[in-house]
């Protein structure tokens, strides 16, 4: 036991030496940290695991990859043009939407409530209750957000734009108008960390840990190691009225989970009727 405490000790003392010194290198301005340091992060992370996934899509290597693939001869290879045409999307909101977006939390929260000792990183005890608090609150967030961009007064205008891609690929993740950008994927991540008061160092982890997450559920590859989620949310965009939710739990509590493997028993006719509603 006491050697374990001693490891946490020693990480907690050498990652708080790595923030000292990154902090005396670019400044302890909080509107730099949160504003252009978040719209940084969120940025290379994204395309740092993009990149590696669209590579695979437009070479179709490596070959023995492509068994992985959960809707086999879907975007194999990806059509350049289409790619092209979303990664434009995708551009603008990872910059001028993230950038005005982080600004704007910023202003109305961070600046006041999160963004107190920026030199000291808070207790891992914190930062575990924090990332533990954080996926419940998303997956509560998310789910209704979600919910409300499949209601037929919204969708057409907004949500079905990114279920064009119904076999999604990793560059496609925030393919989305801009409103929906900024209501399903922003919000119940920044409120989440406003309503925790999360340290800024620790609001970069959860950014790129909800980046990866969320990639790794539009990859298209549902791999031996691949969580669970990553066929759930597959199949949200195969038949767009089921699995809306991150974790799937509040999609249990509202009887719209479904699998494959149920689906494969559901009968033909209410497929097509839940695909009609969402067109």
């Amino acid at each position: 036991m006491d050697t374990l405490l001693a490891g946490w000790t020693q990480s907690g003392d050498f990652l708080q030496d790595k923030w000292t010194s990154l902090l005396d290198t670019v400044g302890e301005d909080a509107w730099r940290l949160w504003v252009v340091g978040s719209t940084l992060v969120i940025f290379s992370v994204y395309w740092l695991y993009a990149g590696l996934f669209t590579l695979m899509d437009i070479t179709n290597r490596p070959r023995f990859l492509r068994k992985y693939k959960i809707q086999p001869g879907q975007n194999e290879p990806v059509d350049l043009a289409k790619l092209w045409s979303a990664v434009k999307i995708v551009l603008l909101n990872l910059t001028v939407v993230n950038f005005l977006a982080c600004w704007a939390v910023y202003e109305l929260v961070y600046k006041t409530e999160n963004s107190q000792d920026i030199r000291e990183l808070p207790t891992f005890r914190r930062s575990l209750r924090d990332l533990a608090v954080f996926v419940v609150l998303e997956e509560i967030m998310f789910y209704y957000a979600h919910r409300l961009l499949h209601h037929r007064s919204v969708y057409k205008y907004v949500h079905k734009k990114h279920h064009e891609w119904t076999a999604p690929i990793a560059a496609i993740t925030l393919y989305a108008h801009p409103v929906e950008h900024v209501v399903a994927n922003l919000l119940p991540v920044a409120t989440s960390i406003a309503l925790l008061g999360t340290h800024v160092a620790l609001a970069y982890v959860i950014f790129a840990l909800a980046i990866v997450n969320s990639m790794s559920d539009h990859t298209g590859y549902s791999f031996p190691w691949s969580a669970g989620s990553v066929r759930f949310h597959d199949y949200h965009h195969a038949k767009f009225n089921y699995n809306y939710g991150v974790l799937g739990l509040l999609d249990k509590l509202h009887g719209t989970y479904r699998t494959p493997a149920d689906q494969k028993k559901a009968p033909v006719s209410r497929i097509k009727k839940s695909k009609k509603k969402s067109s």
